[in-house]
């Protein structure tokens, strides 16, 4: 007798799911969509533990696997070690979960404050620079792919202007040879810039139509110059797997992690730096644009009229979630443009 059963399938190299349709019987599985039919031993096959009323995975041979709600056909398959998951056995005991769940919430506070950053730092700088382009490159490819970002309409000439300035911007640091300048249009998005890993800079046409001089888009290129150097998106990146990673750890769901490592392309594309990176970012940017003869006050003056426009200035000034990259969880407006104002004088 043949089993179905509905699921969503990852291969393992793309971050988004399909729909698809496991059929079963005897020795042998067969996974069907609109792109591909696989065949797979059905010893080969193994679900996940089950916890609580989540979500269930099954792990494909080749490293891709499918995700299901659960259910009792589920048990007629290969299963993964029965022994019982850290959140299974809590939601029997569940005095000592609350006690469990006070220390861990703790522990995982004191562990993501401090740990995660030095750690992610200690990695970051081991990451080849090459690995970090492809990341980038991944990353690009999913905003233009999920129509986040669409090509440019900017006049050919505005464009070169820019980029000259851009070249200028880059010349003599460390990073120059791996700087490069995309223009999109992103009217869902507005006004903004995004600094994507091995440094590539997204600029959207909204920020230069906005912009007064080439100077105030010079300004803003200054600080997402800032986070290449740094490798912020890079560290940012590491410290949000790491906690998925140990999140789905602690539930006992291997299937979970290895879905967050196969997410890596969103969680760049929709990364928000921390307040520190941002900061970091400014301090940086105010002294690379005095160094190359261009005054923060074009900062300052291009970021009141971003807030002004209504784009989101993240720590609470906005309702909305807030867009990725150049607003997105930056410090107090008010106070970045002082800062800014200061390093000018």
């Amino acid at each position: 007798m043949t089993q179905t059963l509905t699921v969503t399938y990852f291969d393992g190299r793309h971050p988004l799911g399909a729909p698809a349709t496991l059929l079963w019987g005897g020795r042998e599985a067969t996974l069907v969509n609109a792109s591909v039919m696989m065949r797979y031993a059905l010893k080969a096959l193994r679900v996940s533990p089950r916890v609580g009323t989540a979500d269930r995975f099954i792990a494909l041979p080749d490293g891709g696997q499918l995700q299901c709600a659960d259910g009792p056909l589920l048990d007629a398959l290969p299963q993964e070690s029965r022994s019982e998951g850290a959140v299974a056995w809590l939601e029997r005991k569940w005095g000592v979960a609350l006690v469990a769940l006070v220390a861990l919430i703790g522990g995982l506070a004191a562990l993501y404050q401090y740990g995660l950053p030095v750690l992610a730092d200690s990695v970051a700088e081991r990451v080849p620079i090459d690995y970090e382009v492809r990341l980038g490159n991944h990353a690009l490819q999913w905003l233009d792919d999920n129509k986040l970002m669409q090509p440019s309409k900017l006049d050919a000439n505005k464009q070169a202007v820019l980029r000259e300035g851009f070249a200028r911007l880059g010349h003599g640091l460390p990073q120059a040879a791996h700087l490069q300048l995309a223009f999109r249009a992103a009217p869902g998005i507005g006004p903004n810039a995004l600094a994507l890993p091995g440094g590539t800079i997204v600029l959207t046409d909204e920020l230069v139509e906005l912009s007064r001089t080439p100077d105030e888009v010079l300004a803003v290129l200054a600080h997402e110059i800032g986070h290449v150097e740094r490798r912020h998106a890079l560290r940012q990146l590491l410290q949000g797997s790491a906690t998925a990673a140990i999140a789905a750890t602690l539930a006992g769901d291997a299937a979970t992690m290895s879905t967050a490592v196969a997410g890596f392309p969103v969680l760049l594309a929709q990364t928000k730096y921390s307040r520190d990176f941002e900061t970091e970012a400014d301090d940086y940017g105010f002294r690379l644009m005095k160094a190359k003869g261009i005054s923060p006050n074009a900062f300052a003056d291009i970021m009141g009229r971003m807030s002004s426009a209504g784009a989101s200035c993240g720590e609470g000034e906005s309702e909305t979630e807030p867009s990725p990259g150049f607003l997105s969880t930056h410090p107090v407006t008010e106070e970045r443009i002082a800062r800014a104002r200061a390093a000018a004088r």
